[in-house]
């Protein structure tokens, strides 16, 4: 472990001690990252990262200042704290500012994997080499990058609070080429146990994905049924999580704004198929239980067969609506269904498969819609089957229309996202999704 619970205890404890404000605040983020890379069917370039992050904010006044810096020793903390004071004088009052957040008690959360810290470099080179022999059996060019990290939160204050969250973190992705560069498959995965990457298994779908791909034909643009593989659905639902803010639905600046003022908990907003929810000590999935200022995370029901439950309130916007502070979560779990991938192919008609998106950006914080490219594998689907590939296109669409037209679902599973949240997703069947154009890149 980067830093023990007593390590940071003992920094902690040297830095309020050098405080001369009432309010200071300290956050730590230690760990350590290892990688390793590959390209054309060999390992490039590796990496091992060991970070220490130290912040601490003074508050005094309503003017609010945050140094970081990176000495651990106590001459160098107090330095730091003495640095924030004094800087938080230049600051302007921020009508915002809330008091600091006392001691609190969280779940007890087992993220850490002790077999995933301990991976060396003999353990990455070994993930790599299995997926380099898939791509080499098959004839085709492999590409990607394995990485596994251990990292320790900290968050702490004069008036008592305390946590120390300690987690660790595997993925590996892979990209598959012809070599021609006419097709291209894609697959990943992460957990917080490295044991749980499937490195052939992963290797083998990017490649099947990659030989299905070749002879791409062109498809009209216009609204499609749609099956969106796990990634893609995480991809797309990404924009609608981070959309999800009481204070933006209350004042009118969002897709949960309700006309007139308000917000629209409560209302019907998407298929009653649909729930989203949020848990920090689920078994396969676990993720941090310290929310924002150091608020505890626990279990959270967002929306409910279709109907919006709750919405995360910040603790300035709770205290001027009189509603319950709830901090953002950083996970999100979709419910599913059984069925697998390949059983859903059997359910359409006429349709379009996608792989997965990029190049996401979102359009319109209003109604949440978003743009970007398919990529790595696009099928068309045809009386219950694959009819082969079709180029990528570009999508113009809401995460919003997707959960209000979703029809199937197949089982959920953990998609690969920035940051280190967790989100647990499933493929999803749905009606009348917007291909904008045809895009002539592999």
């Amino acid at each position: 472990m980067p830093l023990s619970k007593a390590e940071a205890r003992k920094i902690i404890k040297e830095a309020l001690a050098a405080a001369t404000f009432a309010d200071v605040r300290v956050a730590i983020q230690a760990g350590r990252e290892r990688n390793l890379r590959f390209a054309n069917n060999q390992a490039t370039t590796a990496g091992d990262v060991e970070r220490l992050s130290i912040s601490v904010t003074a508050i005094a006044g309503g003017r609010a200042a945050t140094v970081t810096g990176n000495r651990r020793d106590k001459a160098g903390l107090t330095a730091l704290v003495a640095q924030a004071e004094a800087q938080s004088a230049l600051a302007p009052v921020d009508p915002e500012v809330m008091p600091p957040v006392p001691a609190q008690r969280y779940l007890e959360v087992d993220a850490f994997d002790a077999k995933t810290a301990a991976l060396d470099a003999k353990g990455l080179v070994d993930v790599v080499a299995r997926a380099v022999r898939v791509a080499n059996r098959r004839k085709l060019v492999g590409a990607g990058i394995v990485e596994v990290g251990e990292r320790v939160d900290v968050v702490a204050n004069k008036a008592g609070l305390f946590a120390h969250v300690a987690s660790t973190a595997a993925s590996l992705t892979t990209t598959m080429r012809s070599k021609d560069g006419a097709g291209s498959g894609w697959a990943g995965a992460v957990s917080h146990r490295v044991a749980d990457l499937d490195a052939d298994a992963l290797a083998d779908v990017a490649a099947d994905k990659c030989e299905m791909s070749q002879g791409t034909r062109e498809l009209k643009p216009g609204r499609y049924v749609v099956l969106l593989e796990p990634q893609a659905v995480a991809d797309l639902l990404g924009f609608l999580r981070f959309s999800m803010s009481a204070r933006a639905a209350d004042e009118g600046r969002s897709y949960f704004s309700k006309p007139g003022g308000g917000n629209r908990i409560g209302e019907q907003l998407f298929s009653p198929s649909i729930t989203l929810r949020s848990d920090p000590g689920d078994a396969h999935d676990p993720s941090s239980p310290v929310g924002e200022d150091g608020l505890p995370l626990a279990p959270m029901t967002w929306v409910e067969h279709g109907v919006l439950q709750a919405l995360p309130r910040g603790r300035f916007w709770a205290k001027t609506t009189g509603a319950p502070a709830i901090p953002r979560p950083r996970s999100l779990l979709m419910s599913g269904g059984q069925q697998t991938i390949e059983a859903l192919i059997t359910g359409i008609e006429r349709g379009v498969l996608v792989t997965r998106l990029w190049y996401n950006r979102l359009l319109d914080p209003r109604t949440i819609l978003t743009t970007g490219l398919t990529r790595d594998g696009t099928f068309a689907i045809e009386k219950g089957a694959l009819a082969g590939p079709v180029k990528n296109m570009r999508y113009n669409e809401s995460p919003v229309t997707l959960l209000k037209n979703a029809v199937a679902f197949g089982v959920p599973q953990r998609a690969v996202t920035r940051g280190g949240d967790v989100l647990v997703v499933p493929p999803i069947v749905a009606d009348g999704f917007q291909f904008a154009s045809v895009s002539d890149a592999v």
